[in-house]
């Protein structure tokens, strides 16, 4: 492989591990989760320049996430009363969270895989969706019921309700002048550091 297209592999490989660490999801998964989520990230990242739109990032999208709830488990936790929750599937909210904070780093913030390719697919980011967001919409907005009170109680059908919650408040606070990914940046500075 000539030297210039391993650097740009390796740094896109670099920005991937970054982008998986700040989601602060990986203690949450099975040993060994971690390099197979980065690899599917390489495969699902090399995707990116073929999406032109909305609907070409939510079909990318919901293939991820639905291959994640397939592949990758939880691990075994040791609880405070001294019970052990059980390994299971990962949830919809997990791996919805884990990628679109991968592609806000990825995209958003460093602008890859191109400049010209993040210009075009940012407006389509979603907001990443943590358990304070979630609480602050379903605080926001009782009209429409939220069951789920954690990350792992998330499924698609509730996934895509706050997403539609979070254009919903975009509208009503910021009057349409953020992104989804600008959002949750915003939000969870307000929600987690008072600011």
């Amino acid at each position: 492989m000539p030297e210039r297209k391993l650097a740009v592999e390796v740094r896109r490989s670099n920005i991937l591990d970054m982008a998986l660490t700040f989601t602060a999801m990986m203690r949450l998964f099975r040993e060994g989760s971690k390099d197979r989520i980065a690899e599917k990230l390489r495969f699902f990242t090399s995707r990116l320049p073929e999406v032109i739109s909305r609907d070409d990032l939510e079909e990318v999208h919901k293939t991820f996430c639905e291959w994640f709830c397939r592949e990758i488990s939880t691990a075994k936790k040791t609880l405070k009363n001294k019970k052990t929750k059980p390994s299971q599937s990962a949830s919809y909210g997990h791996a919805a969270k884990v990628l679109d904070i991968v592609l806000k780093v990825y995209v958003f913030y460093c602008s890859e895989p191109s400049r010209e390719v993040a210009l075009n697919i940012c407006p389509f980011l979603h907001g990443a969706i943590d358990t304070p967001i979630m609480n602050y919409l379903k605080a926001k907005y009782q009209d429409v019921p939220i069951p789920a009170t954690t990350i792992e109680q998330i499924d698609e059908h509730i996934y895509r309700s706050l997403q539609i919650l979070i254009a919903r408040d975009i509208r009503d606070s910021f009057r349409d002048n953020l992104w989804p990914v600008q959002y949750d940046d915003v939000m969870w500075q307000r929600l987690n550091r008072g600011t």
